[in-house]
């Protein structure tokens, strides 16, 4: 062989070596990165859960303790906001009832990004889970009084 294929064999060998070592760092911190997104997500939960305990409005707190970056999707990265919970609580927030193009407005207002078609996806989720009910085109909160006793026995 001669000695520029021998060189040119090397210099292949040296470059699958330093991609092998560059693919570890790369799968290391995808792995750094999934569990700190995860840890991210539940701290996000937990602060939601406990605002929504002490009775804090979780939409205007996390204005601004999220970063609330539009990611390339056009959704909030990260410090991503539970849509189904913001529908609820702006439905309850509103007893007069809502039209869905009231509820979309709504996400617009607090910048939350969102297609109408889920809007009505969401309306039947939360329909469906005795959160809201219809009448005369409108959404209107559930309230607990009116949710029926599961609990008692007949």
């Amino acid at each position: 062989m001669s000695d520029f294929i021998a060189h040119l064999q090397r210099r292949v060998e040296d470059a699958k070596r330093d991609l092998d070592a560059v693919n570890a760092q790369i799968q290391k911190a995808n792995a750094d990165r999934l569990m700190l997104m995860a840890d991210l997500e539940g701290f996000e939960r937990t602060l939601s859960a406990e605002m929504r305990i002490q009775g804090v409005s979780p939409v205007a707190s996390l204005d601004s303790t999220a970063n609330g970056t539009p990611a390339k999707n056009g959704t909030v990265a990260h410090g991503e906001v539970n849509k189904a919970e913001f529908a609820r609580q702006f439905i309850r927030d509103n007893p007069t009832g809502l039209l869905p193009r009231d509820i979309f407005r709504g996400f617009q207002k607090a910048e939350i990004p969102i297609a109408k078609a889920y809007i009505y996806a969401l309306v039947q989720r939360l329909e469906r889970q005795g959160a809201i009910r219809q009448r005369r085109d409108k959404w209107y909160p559930v309230l607990e009084s009116d949710k029926p006793d599961l609990t008692s026995e007949p």
